[in-house]
């Protein structure tokens, strides 16, 4: 499993590309850290930074690319085991619902 970056999740905005825009603090060295604690629920896999969700989803065999999601878009049981393990708080959680 390795984490490859989708340009449009990327500053500068790119025109006509549908997507949500990573914070630049996240390189590639995070990202591989957040894709290796991810929790997975189907095809995607959810993991936590600084209160914050993101997903991941394989665009290629073993190849994922990562972007930020509300919280209301993580699936019940994985926000759950996130709290649990401690990776975000359910202040956090409510903060960036959407």
């Amino acid at each position: 499993m390795s984490y490859e970056g989708n340009p449009k999740h990327k500053e500068p905005w790119q025109r006509g590309r549908r997507g949500s825009l990573c914070p630049n603090e996240i390189d590639l060295r995070l990202a591989m850290t957040l894709l290796a604690q991810s929790e997975v629920s189907g095809r995607k896999r959810y993991a936590a930074y600084q209160g914050k969700a993101y997903c991941a989803r394989e665009h290629r065999d073993g190849l994922w690319h990562g972007y930020p999601v509300g919280w209301s878009e993580v699936p019940p049981e994985v926000r759950s085991l996130l709290v649990q393990k401690g990776r975000v708080t359910h202040r956090e959680v409510k903060r960036y619902w959407d």
